[in-house]
């Protein structure tokens, strides 16, 4: 049995500290487990796509980490694919260059004893852009060379909410087409597992066959009326030839934020628009 430990949307800010506190609970608590690698899922930051300061503070949070540790990043650190939830904050090159310069690779590939984990961006799919062909490619690339292994893919935004027919584009999940194009790709590999963050509640389906894992915010609670168990806590996911466990750990402390609370019930649109509340560090 082989450990992994998934911490996702943590929105982490040196100027707006709301979630602070509960990244301190999960890194204690993550540091005593014995896992292969730690996997942070996307939306380390609250304003990633505009601001260097939070990029370069998201990076030293991730350096507190202990061991093996594989960012990826979400639409809050480098914005979202069109047509995306903020029109102000699109995925472009500049975005991306601001990852790599702080955090480094937006992509990656972890073995395990029978298993294949590969990471991805999920900001690329439907993006146009030059890196969206790259990746499509390297995971072709990783597909064809994980024969033999199981494979999870892990990413920030899930495949889908409900269904892989959904019509709609939605900032919820991959847009129709990338998605449909996603899939036949993975029909490559033998693709076992889909572990997402994004919409801050815990869920664990089967659908077609292939399961699909949200896992819960280090920030603040779900709110979008989905099913799903939407407090705040991390994954543990336990690997095991055919078979995956998966344990939710809430660290004593950890606050389930309510988010429209915290933005004063529509005074403030966006977090980033707050007055200051600085996290209080360590000396």
């Amino acid at each position: 049995m082989t450990r992994v430990i998934v911490l996702s949307d943590p929105h982490l800010s040196p100027t707006h500290g709301f979630f602070w506190p509960n990244w301190q609970l999960a890194c204690d608590a993550a540091s005593r487990i014995e896992a292969a690698c730690t996997i942070v899922n996307g939306d380390l930051c609250i304003d990633g796509p505009d601001s260097d300061a939070e990029m370069e503070f998201a990076a030293r949070a991730l350096a507190a980490l202990p061991g093996t540790v594989l960012p990826l990043p979400g639409n809050h650190d480098i914005g979202d694919e069109p047509p995306g939830q903020d029109p102000n904050q699109i995925v472009d090159e500049a975005r991306l260059a601001r990852w790599d310069n702080a955090i480094g690779a937006d992509r990656w590939r972890f073995q395990l004893d029978g298993w294949t984990l590969l990471g991805v961006n999920a900001q690329l799919f439907g993006s146009r852009l030059a890196r969206e062909a790259e990746q499509n490619d390297w995971l072709d690339a990783m597909l064809t060379g994980s024969k033999g292994d199981r494979v999870a893919l892990v990413l920030h935004k899930p495949l889908f909410v409900e269904s892989p027919d959904e019509a709609l584009p939605s900032p919820a999940s991959l847009c129709p087409a990338p998605r449909g194009e996603l899939i036949q790709r993975l029909c490559k590999a033998d693709i076992r597992l889909i572990v997402s963050g994004h919409l801050h509640a815990h869920r664990d389906r089967s659908i077609d066959g292939l399961r699909h894992l949200w896992v819960p915010s280090l920030a603040f609670s779900g709110s979008h009326g989905l099913d799903g168990d939407v407090r705040c806590g991390f994954a543990v996911l336990d690997f095991d030839g055919d078979h995956v466990g998966v344990e939710i750990i809430r660290p004593e402390g950890l606050v389930s934020h309510d988010l429209a609370a915290i933005k004063q019930h529509g005074r403030y649109r966006f977090l980033r628009e707050m007055p200051p509340s600085p996290p209080r560090l360590a000396a």
